[in-house]
């Protein structure tokens, strides 16, 4: 196992920080004890057998420096109860020995590292910032504590623990993420694991205020981190992410051009609590009793203007619904729902189904749904209803 406060990541071999090459060592923890002992060292890395170079060797350090993401190479510092050597172990977004007094939503135990604790907190829609207590807290090693609203930094100290937000990064996936000139480049860094550790990356480089980072999947370079003065231009780029420096200014983060230029869906007709088929006159003035989203019909709300982006507003709620029943609401009788969830903003634009609800079953034909988050609004690429009467409702 890895020592409590290690983790994957290489530190600079130069002659200046470099005390030692040990060979031979078959494990982390006794690489650990050869650097406890000696005054000058100050953090370890070692070398895995699956390692391309220097398989099973021991490298003790006087400082970390160049570090750089990896699967083969597991560093730590010499002792994991210096708090000043401990919060230069995690990325700038934790605060280390301190917490928060307000009352938590809930607990989970077993939990082994921050960044499992962190993902919990994310993953669960109560949570907005987590303390983490590591294996050398007393008396709940290993313990995730969840906090119900963002709160100030935390101030309370604790001992062996550390605090952050459910989500470290605020970027845009994919869509309108910063393009790279050269012109921008502070540095080009490889072998980067993590979109948390490029933005750290950057938050540690006085000159870095944006950064763009190439995940597994990115369709020019892979696990590639860009440190950017700033973000000028925008591109579409599969598997990049890219955001600000940190997140306590979250307007500074670029956003889509959908973001600013959408119709509005308004009327009070889609929203979730209007009845289909019992109020006169809803679409066209007459006795009509229901309102049908095609662009062409007799009956189509006034909000509607076929296939564009859209922002739910007003009288018709704020988003889009998610959940039946919504047959014979909406002002029509298929009420149109989403499934598969709203995004985050990390996310950018994803595709979602849309349904129509036929008294408790879907209705036969679904349409494509792209949904963006726009920080505090979401925005719908929606086309015309395949039928009438059938609308989108809002909640």
């Amino acid at each position: 196992e890895s020592c409590s406060c290690s983790g994957g990541y290489t530190c600079s071999l130069e002659s200046d920080q470099l005390i030692d090459l040990i060979f031979g060592i078959s494990s982390e923890l006794s690489c650990a004890e050869l650097c406890y002992p000696n005054p000058e060292c100050e953090y370890y890395s070692w070398y895995t057998p699956d390692s391309p170079s220097l398989k099973t060797t021991c490298a003790l350090l006087k400082s970390c420096s160049a570090r750089t993401g990896s699967n083969t190479v597991i560093s730590g510092p010499s002792d994991c109860l210096d708090t000043d050597i401990i919060e230069s172990e995690y990325p700038l977004c934790f605060t280390v020995g301190y917490t928060w007094i307000e009352d938590l939503s809930k607990a989970v135990a077993n939990v082994t590292s921050p960044y499992d604790c962190q993902s919990l907190c994310n993953a669960d829609p109560d949570c907005a910032s987590f303390t983490w207590f590591d294996t050398l807290s007393s008396p709940y090693p290993e313990y995730c504590e969840f906090y119900p609203s963002e709160v100030s930094t935390p101030t309370t100290p604790c001992t062996n623990c550390l605090s952050g937000l459910a989500a470290c990064t605020c970027s845009i996936e994919n869509h309108g993420t910063c393009e790279t000139d050269h012109d921008l480049v502070i540095d080009i860094l490889q072998d980067v694991v993590t979109e948390v550790q490029c933005q750290d990356m950057c938050a540690r480089n006085d000159n870095c205020n944006w950064y763009v980072w190439y995940s597994d999947q990115g369709d020019r370079l892979q696990m590639t981190c860009f440190l950017l003065e700033s973000c000028i231009n925008t591109m579409d780029c599969e598997g990049c992410y890219s955001g600000p420096d940190n997140c306590e200014d979250i307007n500074t983060v670029t956003l889509p051009s959908q973001c600013h230029n959408y119709q509005v869906l308004d009327s009070f007709t889609r929203n979730i609590n209007i009845p289909g088929g019992s109020i006169n006159g809803l679409c066209d003035g007459s006795s009509n009793t229901r309102c049908c989203d095609q662009v062409e019909s007799s009956i189509v709300p006034s909000d509607w203007s076929g296939a564009a982006y859209y922002r739910f507003s007003g009288a018709a709620g704020n988003q889009m619904a998610e959940a039946t029943p919504v047959y014979r609401k909406c002002g029509t009788d298929y009420g149109g729902y989403m499934l598969g969830g709203h995004p985050s903003l990390g996310e950018g634009e994803v595709v979602r189904t849309g349904y129509f609800d036929a008294n408790g079953t879907p209705y036969s034909k679904t349409v494509n749904i792209t949904v963006t988050n726009c920080l505090d609004f979401y925005v719908y690429y929606l086309v015309d209803a395949p039928a009438c009467n059938l609308g989108y409702c809002g909640v």
